[in-house]
């Protein structure tokens, strides 16, 4: 049983973000679980702030905006660990993710037809900008409460450097290769933010192996419960 994981790049740029969710990843080469990685990033795509229509109600979930908004839902649908990578915007995160963040909660009602569901979806972040006081910790609880509300399981990686999930910055340099640089230069506290986004993508990764052997070991206990309708409709599309 493969471990789909999507890392989702929530920038509109090809740099730090994109290199920090990239070398993170590369942790699944080295943990003993089959995992499909896919990378999803914001750039050139557009998603409208949601108009509170509740339309999506009545049409099983479509949004009446057109944009890429259904596209980048359907790989967050399919995907058991969810990696976000983000910049930070004015001591959070950028507007269109949360334009995402605001119309996936919307529509997943209409959408499964069920109040509540339980989807088991693994979660992890990481956030890095320019400055060190920059709003890391509370980019990273915006995101952390999302999760939560869509009742997805948001996990940190390990010790000091990730309580509460991977922040970092670059010195004030916004130059967008600029992470990059510092990691090859063998900066501390670069160094430090990829150590920390690696244990997160390790931990989740681990966490979700865990829920789908727990899950599966379980279906006839739980499978009848409607709220679970997403977690098993992901766990028995993969089956042979």
């Amino acid at each position: 049983m493969h471990i789909n994981v999507l890392g989702i790049v929530a920038s509109n740029r090809k740099g730090n973000s994109e290199y920090l969710l990239r070398k993170a990843l590369e942790v699944t080469e080295k943990i003993p679980f089959d995992t499909k990685i896919e990378i999803l990033s914001f750039r050139g795509k557009k998603v409208q702030p949601c108009i509170s229509c509740f339309k999506c109600r009545e049409m099983n979930g479509e949004c009446i905006l057109k944009d890429d908004f259904e596209h980048i839902r359907q790989k967050y649908l399919s995907a058991d660990v969810v990696i976000y990578s983000v910049p930070l915007f004015n001591l959070s995160i950028p507007g269109q993710l949360k334009c995402f963040i605001d119309r996936l909660g919307q529509t997943m009602t209409g959408y499964y037809g069920i109040r509540s569901t339980r989807p088991l979806k693994i979660t992890g972040n990481l956030i890095q900008g320019a400055h060190l006081y920059g709003g890391q910790e509370i980019a990273l609880m915006n995101l952390t409460m999302h999760e939560l509300l869509a009742k997805c399981i948001p996990v940190a990686g390990d010790g000091w450097e990730s309580y509460v999930g991977a922040g970092g910055w670059t010195g004030a340099n916004t130059k967008q290769d600029a992470l990059q640089g510092l990691v090859e230069a063998g900066d501390r506290d670069a160094l430090i933010t990829l150590k920390a986004a690696r244990s997160v993508v390790k931990r989740a990764v681990e966490l979700a192996a865990i829920i789908q052997t727990g899950g599966w070991q379980l279906r006839e206990e739980l499978g009848s419960d409607e709220k679970y309708t997403p977690f098993y409709q992901r766990l028995y599309s993969k089956m042979p």
